[in-house]
C-alpha cells in the first residue's frame, strides 16, 4: 500500500440495501444487504474511503456518494424483474470484472461479500492472480439448498465444498460470523486458523429504540387488516425455502384460534407459494403479507410486534434476531446454525429443536401468555445486544485490514478494553 495517501477500499456485494421503492429497493429486508449497508456505515465513520460495488437495478444510479468517505457502484446490464433472480449474480460479476480492469488499480484492498452464488466464488479465485489483499466474509454458504437437495453433504464429491476450499485458499483473510462458523470453516473448508477473524453482524440499537407514533401504528394495523385487540406475531425477511415458510401457514392457523394474527413483512421467489398453502388451509384471515417495507416501517412493524418468529432451517446469522433484541421484542426461532451463537448464554432468544414445529408453537404461547417469561427474554436481548454494536464490528474489520499491512498484528476487541 502506498503509506503516503489514505488505504482504499473496494467492496464486493451482490446485495445492497438502496433507499426507495420497486425497483429501486430490490429485496432490501435481506440480511446481506442490510448488513453490508451496516458495515459500510460504521467504517466510513471511522474514516476509511470505500467504494462498495453491487449489482445494478434498474431506476438505481450507476454511480453516487453514499456516506461522507464512500461512493456507491452499481455494476452489470440492465434486467427486467423476471430475469433479476437467475441473472442478476452474474450480471454483477461481469460488471465487476469490466471495473477491476479499469479501475483495479486505485484500491489496496479487496472486501467481497459471499452470497450464495457461485459467482461472488469466481471473483475471488480471479482476485488471487493480483497484487490486491482479499478479504471474503462468509455471509452465506455456496449453494445451501442445492447441497441438501442433491445429498452432497458429507461427500467425498460434494462440488460445493471443492469451490468454496479453492476460493477461500486464495483469500489472505477470511471473516466468519460467529465462533461456530469460524469452527466450521476452519474444520471443514480447512481455512488455517490463523486466516479466520470473527466479526459478527452489527445493529444500530438506537434506531430500533424510539416507540412508534400511536396514529401510526393504528394506520398500520388498518392498512394490513389486523383486527381490534388481537395480538401480532411478526416474521421480517426474504420468504424463501431456507427461511422456513413451510412453517407459516399451520404456525398461522393455530394462531387465528387464539385471536393472534400473523404478519409477514418482507417479500422472495416463494411468496406466491406461501400465499397459496395459507389460501389452501381455508385461511383467508388471520394474516399478512406486506411486502417491500422501507426500514423506517420495518422498524414500526417490529415495535408493534409481541413476539418475533425466525422458522430458518439454515442461517449463518439470523441478524433480525438483534433488531428484535434492540426492539425490546421477545424472538423464538429454532437452533439452527448461527442462530445459537446469536442467542448466546442464557439464551436471549427462545429456541425450539430445528424442526420441531409442536415446540416452536409452544414457546410463542408461552411468551404470549407468560409476562414474565417475556419478560425475562426481553432484559436478556437488552443485553446480549450490546456485544454486537457497529462500532466494534467496524473497529475489528479496521484492525483486520491493517493486519494485511502489519503482518502479526493482533486485531483489538473494543469490547475487551477498560472504559476510557
Amino acid at each position: 500500500m502506498n503509506t503516503d495517501r489514505q488505504m482504499r477500499i473496494l467492496r464486493l456485494t451482490p446485495h445492497f440495501h438502496r433507499e426507495g421503492s420497486w425497483p429501486v429497493a430490490f429485496d432490501p429486508v435481506g440480511g446481506l444487504q442490510i448488513q453490508t449497508f451496516v458495515l459500510s456505515a460504521g467504517i466510513d465513520r471511522l474514516g476509511m474511503a470505500q467504494t462498495v460495488a453491487t449489482s445494478h437495478i434498474p431506476g438505481s444510479p450507476r454511480l453516487h456518494p453514499l456516506f461522507d468517505r464512500t461512493e456507491f457502484l452499481s455494476v452489470g446490464p440492465w434486467l427486467p424483474h423476471f430475469l433479476a433472480g437467475p441473472l442478476m449474480c452474474f450480471g454483477w460479476f461481469l460488471g465487476i470484472l469490466r471495473h477491476l480492469a479499469r479501475n483495479g488499480g486505485r484500491y489496496d484492498l479487496v472486501h467481497v461479500h459471499f452470497n450464495h452464488s457461485v459467482w461472488c466464488r469466481a471473483l475471488v479465485l480471479l482476485l488471487g492472480a493480483t497484487r490486491l489483499p482479499v478479504v471474503v466474509s462468509l455471509n452465506t454458504a455456496l449453494w445451501g439448498g442445492l447441497q441438501r437437495a442433491l445429498r452432497l453433504e458429507g461427500s467425498p464429491f460434494d462440488v460445493t465444498l471443492w469451490i468454496e476450499r479453492l476460493a477461500l485458499r486464495s483469500a489472505d483473510r477470511v471473516v466468519a460470523l460467529t465462533e461456530g462458523a469460524a469452527r466450521s470453516a476452519e474444520t471443514v473448508l480447512g481455512v488455517p486458523a490463523a486466516k479466520i477473524a470473527i466479526i459478527p453482524d452489527a445493529v444500530a440499537v438506537e434506531e430500533f429504540q424510539p416507540r412508534p407514533d400511536a396514529q401510526a401504528v393504528r394506520a398500520f394495523r388498518l392498512e394490513h387488516g389486523i383486527p381490534d385487540g388481537w395480538r401480532v406475531v411478526g416474521y421480517v425477511g426474504r420468504i424463501s425455502e431456507e427461511k422456513g415458510w413451510r412453517d407459516l401457514p399451520a404456525l398461522a392457523a393455530a394462531l387465528a384460534r387464539r385471536q393472534v394474527f400473523l404478519l409477514v413483512c418482507g417479500d422472495g421467489p416463494d411468496r406466491a407459494r406461501l400465499e397459496a398453502a395459507l389460501r389452501r388451509d381455508g385461511l383467508d384471515t388471520g394474516w399478512a403479507i406486506t411486502g417491500f417495507l422501507p426500514p423506517a416501517a420495518v422498524r414500526q412493524a417490529m415495535k408493534m410486534t409481541d413476539v418475533l418468529i425466525l422458522p430458518s432451517r439454515r442461517e449463518v446469522f439470523g441478524s433480525v434476531l438483534l433488531e428484535a433484541m434492540a426492539s425490546g421484542v421477545p424472538a423464538v426461532a429454532y437452533a439452527a446454525g448461527g442462530i445459537v451463537d446469536v442467542a448466546g448464554q442464557p439464551q436471549a432468544v427462545s429456541l425450539a429443536a430445528a424442526g420441531d414445529r409442536d415446540g416452536f408453537l409452544q414457546r410463542i404461547f408461552t411468551l404470549l401468555d407468560d409476562p414474565v417469561a417475556r419478560e425475562k427474554l426481553v432484559a436478556r436481548g437488552a443485553e446480549r445486544v450490546k456485544a454486537f454494536a457497529i462500532e466494534r464490528s467496524a473497529a475489528l474489520t479496521e484492525a483486520l485490514y491493517a493486519d494485511l499491512f502489519a503482518p502479526g498484528r493482533t486485531p483489538v476487541d473494543p469490547l475487551s478494553q477498560p472504559a476510557p
